[in-house]
């Protein structure tokens, strides 16, 4: 019985040390500073830390980016592992396909973003948001019924933010590190602001496979013995967790009488 019980763990220990080649599905778009596969390019934080996860296990990976719709898809696919993914994502469970889910990689912060005056806008007031492409804003679509807002299709976060700045629509509901490095390369970073009583998310990205659960075991060990590592590349790329302490609401200089 013992002899069967050491046998059972180096073979345990040995499929988790085996190094191994497998692709990984991912968005099709530009969500960077967490990722950008849009225009055949390959960066951002879950890029690299793949690539450090690759260093240390000896795995081999290929990333395969994909349209969100064909992406969820994909496990009976030549696709070993799905990123981002979440359990509840309901729309993109397959049906008879069990997944396995990793560790949080990540924790995002889904947030409305306003210009500086409607900082306190409530839903009541709120009439127009824009929302990327292939994404669904959970909270935003559980409202709808009960508020007057509509909810704007749009192919970017250009787009997005564009249409807000220009103030045309309400609101953006955007990832908050998203909307950050966009607006910081346009130096408009102070142009928007999170709606302070507007739906917000803080969800966490996680990987996931329906072929490989060892994989995902290991990749969860490496995400808490690399602990320091992960999160030095975390600031590397600033990137926030929790949600930021609301700013001054901007409110019209008053004149002294005279």
């Amino acid at each position: 019985m013992k002899l069967w019980c050491l046998l059972w763990i180096l073979c345990s220990y040995s499929a988790l040390t085996q190094a191994g080649n497998y692709v990984i599905g991912i968005e099709e778009i530009d969500f960077y500073p967490h990722y950008d596969f849009s225009r055949g390019q390959e960066r951002g934080y879950f890029v690299d830390l793949i690539r450090l996860f690759s260093s240390h296990s000896g795995h081999k990976f290929k990333f395969e980016p994909l349209p969100v719709k064909r992406l969820y898809h994909s496990s009976t696919s030549g696709i070993d592992l799905i990123y981002p993914d979440n359990p509840k994502w309901q729309q993109y469970v397959e049906a008879g396909v069990e997944k396995f889910y990793s560790l949080p990689v990540i924790f995002t912060l889904g947030s409305t973003l306003v210009r500086p005056e409607h900082q306190h806008i409530q839903l009541t007031q709120f009439r127009t948001l824009a929302v990327i492409h292939g994404f669904a804003p959970t909270k935003w679509l559980a409202l709808q019924n009960q508020y007057n807002y509509r909810i704007v299709d749009v192919p970017d976060v250009a787009s997005a933010l564009g249409l807000v700045l220009k103030g045309r629509l309400d609101g953006a509901n955007i990832e908050f590190n998203v909307a950050q490095h966009y607006l910081r390369g346009i130096q408009q970073q102070e142009q928007l602001v999170i709606g302070e009583l507007l739906p917000f998310t803080q969800l966490p990205f996680l990987m996931s496979s329906a072929k490989h659960p060892q994989l995902i075991t290991e990749f969860n060990l490496f995400l808490q013995e690399k602990a320091a590592e992960v999160a030095a590349l975390k600031r590397q790329y600033q990137l926030q967790e929790q949600r930021p302490t609301p700013v001054a609401q901007q409110l019209p200089e008053v004149q002294p009488e005279t």
